[in-house]
């Protein structure tokens, strides 16, 4: 798992824009999965913690779900739900990070039901300054996943992660539908670039197929690219 540290830029504008929303339950997606969202997650919730504030991190990504085995920790035995204060007594903490994991989540019919999750929020939110879920890809529906419409009960703010290279038009656009259709219109979209190859392989071609009335200057140019290691290299 890449974790974006805490200082970066991205972060710190992230950082930014949820204070400036004013949002203290947010819900973090992707559509398809792989695009970064558990990272992303991880790496605002840090910086969360840098400003001295209280953060919970609640793992609803039931299609992939937080690799316990990268903090050094196993699944607990005991499970929680959000019927009753076992959300609040069964938290994990993790490297100073504060974690409800979906491994030992118990009575998921329980989670579709938006007034329990309205109350859980609630209470979790007199112990917590800033609670982010991460929620399971919006494309990839299955019986365990949380509905969108009951996240959106009490979400103040959606971060959906788009990997370019990965995602199309169409993921895009399937998934911002689904959003407004639940409700979640509070929504804003960070760009992943993990996916995009690296850049000095596209700039030879281009240089091959435009430079042929040129060679001398195709050779100069060529040589230049060839001696850029940073352009061979994946975001």
């Amino acid at each position: 798992m890449k974790i974006i540290p805490k200082h970066y830029q991205e972060i710190e504008e992230l950082y930014k824009q949820v204070r400036s929303e004013n949002a203290h339950c947010i819900t973090l997606i992707s559509a398809n999965g792989q695009e970064g969202t558990t990272s992303l997650t991880l790496s605002l919730a840090e910086r969360l913690i840098d400003a001295q504030k209280n953060v919970l991190v609640i793992d609803l990504n039931h299609c992939q779900p937080f690799k316990l085995d990268y903090f050094g920790v196993e699944a607990p035995k005991q499970s929680w739900c959000f019927e009753d204060i076992s959300c609040q007594t069964n938290v994990m903490t993790v490297d100073n990070l504060d974690l409800l994991s979906v491994q030992s989540l118990d009575q998921l019919a329980e989670i579709r039901d938006p007034v329990i999750l309205q109350e859980a929020i609630f209470r979790l939110r007199q112990e917590y300054d800033y609670i982010l879920i991460d929620m399971s890809p919006a494309l990839r529906v299955n019986r365990a996943n949380v509905p969108l419409h009951v996240i959106a009960t009490c979400t103040d703010l959606t971060l959906v992660c788009v990997a370019l290279g990965k995602n199309t038009e169409e993921d895009i656009c399937n998934t911002q539908h689904m959003l407004q259709k639940a409700g979640l219109n509070k929504s804003y979209y960070i760009l992943q670039q993990q996916y995009l190859p690296p850049l000095g392989p596209l700039l030879i071609q281009t240089i091959q197929e435009k430079c042929l009335r040129f060679p001398k200057l195709a050779q100069w140019l060529l040589k230049q690219v060839r001696n850029k290691a940073f352009l061979f290299r994946c975001p």
